[in-house]
């Protein structure tokens, strides 16, 4: 403990049995001095005012010093929490922007009559000749002998039985488009790792003015 911090608990309970603050401490201690010392009379006439004045300025500038620097401190702090709250601001802004780029993975495009016309042509033909299942040919081909034929008949077998099982598997099941997407009654859709894209035909409404729903489940017109 240092010389300074010795009284400190001693002073500090005199302290707060003042309820006037500092004011009533410094009155008591000046009062105790004139009535148990000769600290205004022993070193003659204005010996005791020069003497507090020394100790008042001595410990004004130790005082104000360490005021400063907290001060400086605390300004310090402050600006770096404005200049992380300003980064993390303009970081929030370049991610809102991002996510409203014309890049977005979800798109809507707009389509002419004649394009919807097309569109709605190239489904239906898809959708036709989805339905039709090629068959298989077994007949020997390029000069083949025939006992290489007939070698390769119950190849052909087993292979045309196993492709009897994968269509009885798939049967009923939606086959996907040129696209990784489906061909449906009314609308198309395509995907890619990054992107999904719905089009959907319309019909001719004679110039009136088409208001378009949409929902995270549902495209109404």
């Amino acid at each position: 403990m240092s010389r300074e911090e010795k009284f400190d608990g001693m002073l500090m309970a005199m302290a707060q049995q003042h309820e006037g603050g500092v004011q009533d401490l410094l009155d008591t201690i000046f009062n105790f001095l004139a009535r148990k010392t000769d600290f205004y009379t022993g070193g003659g006439e204005g010996a005791a005012e020069k003497l507090v004045n020394s100790k008042f300025k001595k410990h004004q500038a130790t005082a104000i010093a360490k005021h400063n620097k907290e001060k400086a401190e605390r300004a310090k702090q402050e600006q770096k929490r404005q200049e992380n709250v300003e980064k993390k601001r303009k970081e929030e802004q370049e991610a809102a922007k991002m996510m409203l780029d014309d890049d977005s993975p979800c798109k809507i495009e707009e389509v002419t009559d004649e394009m919807a016309d097309k569109l709605e042509e190239e489904w239906t033909n898809k959708s036709e000749s989805s339905a039709s299942v090629p068959g298989t040919s077994s007949s020997p081909v390029n000069g083949q002998t025939e006992a290489a034929a007939e070698k390769k008949k119950p190849e052909e077998a087993k292979t045309k039985e196993d492709d009897d099982e994968e269509d009885e598997v798939e049967k009923g099941k939606l086959k996907p488009n040129s696209g990784n997407g489906a061909d449906m009654p009314n609308y198309r859709w395509t995907q890619t790792l990054q992107e999904v894209e719905k089009v959907s035909a319309l019909k001719k409404m004679n110039n009136y003015p088409i208001i378009i729903g949409i929902s995270t489940s549902t495209l109404s017109p």
